[in-house]
């Protein structure tokens, strides 16, 4: 396993290898990430977790035009998530059938950019990466590169970006039907950004 602070280093490794997986910083915790496209690199982090593969995983993007490669969204949303991202809200959309079902359960995707300067880094250099917390299923999330060394993860490298907030994960916010729905809160307080996404 690397370790590196080098975000070009892990973004080429990404590109370069299938079936890569890194750990990486977030806003929140430190995440692992797969290219959405390399569905072994996909299938390898559920394995590595040790989770249920048809809970779903939250998608890192840069911008709000790689979210509409690969989720539905109107005018409107795309309007109001523009005012809100990046923050830690995470948010679910109906889904782009090219999607790995692993990605999108029930046809339907969870999404979010990063305001972590790092993981925002990484997802301009790669395209959308998968987000879920680096940890096995049941065990405490990590909040610095040290603790995903420690954790034993099978995985090829950490981005080191220091400490991470830790404390709770992104909100998550079902938006697939007309009123958004709090799967759960997190972050980002559900009543700040309920106005906005009602308004879309």
């Amino acid at each position: 396993m690397i370790v590196t602070q080098d975000v070009s280093y892990v973004a080429s490794l990404m590109l370069s290898t299938q079936s890569t997986v890194v750990a990486y910083p977030t806003e929140t915790f430190y995440g692992l990430g797969a290219r959405i496209d390399d569905a072994q690199a996909v299938e390898r982090i559920v394995r590595i977790k040790g989770r249920d593969a048809d809970r779903g995983m939250i998608v890192l993007v840069h911008d709000i035009e790689t979210v509409l490669r690969i989720a539905k969204i109107g005018p409107g949303l795309q309007e109001a998530l523009a005012k809100i991202w990046p923050a830690a809200l995470s948010v679910i959309l109906a889904a782009s059938p090219a999607l790995h079902p692993l990605l999108a359960p029930g046809g339907k995707v969870a999404v979010r950019i990063s305001p972590h300067p790092l993981a925002r880094g990484l997802t301009g250099l790669v395209g959308p990466i998968t987000s879920t917390s680096a940890n096995r299923t049941g065990m405490p999330p990590a909040c610095s590169a040290g603790e995903v060394v420690r954790s034993g993860l099978d995985i090829d490298a950490v981005l080191d970006g220091g400490e991470t907030p830790g404390a709770m994960p992104s909100t998550l916010v079902d938006l697939t039907s007309d009123t958004p729905v709090c799967l759960r809160e997190g972050a980002v307080a559900f009543e700040e950004v309920l106005p906005l996404l009602m308004g879309s």
